[in-house]
């Protein structure tokens, strides 16, 4: 988490007793919740007030450590979506449902630059002790002492720190949770990188929350939920080497429980940032990288699906959503025996997020403006904000991709795709 708030978070970080696991016997009631918020992708009304801040609502968020100019393709290159579960009746599993994203427009990935020295992470949950606070720059200098099995990493390195990062790539973004009053959520923060697979993955993540930091690499098929369909791979929380998926509660909910434990409830604001998480990427090397779909096949991106306009005579009940994890789930894998490499080619990026809290799917205009100056105080502490994407004309950021030692280019096809709108706009600089 960002320095300044760590001190607030370190006080309120405690975990009831209870876990939570919403719908493990069918909730009619519930799935409607669930519903009603994944809709608010399609809300005319939502997008329209979010893109007055320049900001889109989607469901699959574009989080790319290295993309071509122009182009949604890149050598390294993921989507992630948020995954509530709920229950059918009679079902065994749950079902997962992609949740809305706010954010800027995935195309051009708005992004800063910022020193890794400036975030701070909880260490302490894998090995089952009292959290501490580390730098994110200490961390990955020093990841093999942050793993619950040290041994699950093949190699005799202790660190994944490159020389470029002095400095990373973020970006920020809220997200919205189904939690009714008194309620809860059960969910889990889904990568897929479109350069990884089983045995060779070209990323690691570190997921941070106000209860710790968890490490795994990403292979896309590894904890998927039996019977259910789900586009990469879980993550889930670590707890002493025993894997859980995350919980959302409501701030409001949170304060009551935290006084019934002899805390101080104005310990707790708005501003304390328990609804942050931070996901990390930290890209490899791989040993035998694969074709992926824009090195040899033509594909079309999926189009946009038109806003319908929620019926919106519900009021807005949206606060911030604390994170936890739930139930234990199984044995919480790290590093997967594997003998990773950094690949120093590409930036380290952080995905700020912020959790928000509505049981209908109803947003007023004074929560989007919340949630945009949430997003722009992240921005507003870089030391450069742009896109890497489309870039502004003569500028070099140290956060860009290293795009003359990798070997990766796009096929015909896309490259024709890519250089008619450069072209278009008037990038033409930008065609290689």
């Amino acid at each position: 988490m960002l320095m300044n708030t760590m001190a607030t978070m370190m006080i309120v970080s405690v975990s009831f007793a209870a876990y939570f696991c919403p719908g493990r016997s069918a909730n009619d009631d519930y799935r409607e919740v669930v519903n009603r918020v994944a809709e608010m992708v399609w809300d005319s009304k939502v997008t329209q007030m979010a893109s007055e801040h320049g900001l889109d609502v989607v469901n699959v968020t574009w989080e790319d450590t290295g993309r071509y100019y122009g182009s949604c393709w890149g050598p390294n290159i993921s989507d992630m979506t948020i995954q509530v579960h709920s229950y059918d009746d009679g079902a065994e599993y749950p079902t997962l449902t992609c949740m809305p994203v706010i954010r800027y427009p995935n195309f051009h990935d708005l992004s800063a630059d910022m020193d890794p020295d400036d975030f701070y992470l909880l260490v302490g949950n894998e090995i089952g002790e009292d959290l501490a606070p580390v730098s994110l720059t200490d961390f990955v200098d020093n990841i093999r002492f942050y793993l619950h099995d040290p041994e699950s990493w093949e190699a005799d390195e202790h660190s994944l720190l490159a020389p470029r990062d002095s400095v990373v790539l973020v970006s920020a973004q809220a997200v919205f949770l189904p939690i009714p009053q008194s309620g809860n959520a059960t969910f889990n923060p889904v990568l897929y990188n479109y350069q990884s697979y089983e045995g060779d993955p070209a990323v690691l993540t570190i997921l941070v929350t106000r209860e710790g930091t968890s490490v795994t690499v990403i292979d896309n098929t590894r904890d998927a939920v039996p019977g259910s369909w789900s586009w990469g791979q879980r993550l889930f929380f670590n707890e002493n080497g025993q894997r859980a998926s995350l919980t959302g509660q409501r701030i409001s909910d949170f304060r009551t429980q935290y006084a019934q434990q002899g805390g101080d409830p104005s310990d707790i604001s708005d501003e304390s940032n328990l609804n942050m998480v931070l996901l990390i990427q930290i890209p490899l090397k791989q040993s035998n990288p694969q074709s992926t779909w824009f090195d040899e096949v033509c594909c079309c991106e999926d189009a946009s699906m038109v806003a319908t306009g929620a019926a919106q005579s519900r009021s807005s009940d949206v606060e911030a959503a604390v994170i936890g994890h739930g139930e234990l789930e199984g044995p919480f894998t790290e590093i997967d025996n594997l003998e990773i490499e950094r690949d120093p080619s590409f930036p380290i990026r952080v995905t700020v997020q912020f959790y928000k809290a509505t049981s209908n799917g109803v947003a007023s205009e004074e929560d989007i403006d919340t949630i945009a100056a949430e997003i722009d105080k992240v921005y507003s502490e870089g030391s450069y904000v742009g896109s890497l994407v489309v870039p502004d004309p003569n500028v070099f950021r140290p956060t860009d991709w290293d795009r003359g030692s990798v070997p990766r280019r796009l096929n015909r096809y896309w490259r024709f795709v890519r250089d008619g709108y450069l072209g278009w706009i008037g990038r033409r600089d930008l065609i290689d």
